[in-house]
């Protein structure tokens, strides 16, 4: 009986430190939502500007300021302002976009629950790793829950645009067509005129 009581002890030792290492983990992690939040609304200026390096004499500061003047809605949001700064931090550092913990779907098909955590609430403004292409030519099958006009960027890991236009769906669906010539990762944004869902997303080579 008492080893019994014993290993439930320990048990719950190691339940507590697993639980305190995955709350510390979480604090230093940011949410999606804060690397969807800078990929559509910051990322765009910083992708042109990536120089390697931070460009603020005094980051932590600076950046503050920064961002609230760029996005207004993270000024009472001190956790939200922390991870943007994370976030940019990274990409003057590495010249490249934060990880996102999305694994690839089967068949490269995401349905709207996938979908969804990886847009913005309110504007809808979606950014989606689409995993490694080869080159080749491949379609985007969008299907939204209403018509609206959209833009849509392709955009690589090295930030070069393959993919920059506007579109109008038929019938609450689009197919837009796109050549890969490097190999590498590549990421979809999209803007809508207003706000709207996508219902599902998939990418399809044209000999699949």
């Amino acid at each position: 009986m008492i080893k019994r009581y014993k290993k439930l002890y320990y048990l719950g030792l190691l339940a507590t430190f697993l639980f305190i290492s995955n709350a510390q983990s979480n604090e230093t992690t940011p949410f999606t939502e804060s690397v969807v939040i800078f990929n559509t609304i910051c990322a765009k200026c910083h992708e042109a500007q990536c120089s390697g390096r931070m460009s603020f004499d005094d980051a932590s500061e600076a950046s503050r300021n920064h961002i609230i003047r760029y996005y207004g809605d993270a000024k009472d949001k001190k956790w939200l302002q922390k991870e943007l700064f994370t976030i940019l931090n990274h990409m003057k550092e590495k010249c490249a976009y934060y990880p996102m913990e999305s694994p690839l779907p089967l068949k490269r098909v995401w349905s709207s629950d996938v979908l969804d955590k990886m847009t913005t609430l309110l504007e809808r403004n979606y950014f989606i790793p689409l995993g490694s292409f080869s080159p080749g030519k491949y379609y985007i099958n969008l299907e939204l829950e209403k018509n609206a006009k959209i833009t849509v960027h392709l955009v690589s890991e090295e930030f070069e645009m393959v993919i920059e236009d506007c579109f109008t769906p038929d019938n609450k669906k689009l197919e837009i067509p796109f050549s890969i010539t490097d190999k590498g990762n590549y990421y979809f944004r999209m803007y809508p005129k207003k706000s709207i869902r996508i219902v599902s997303l998939a990418v399809k080579g044209v000999d699949e």
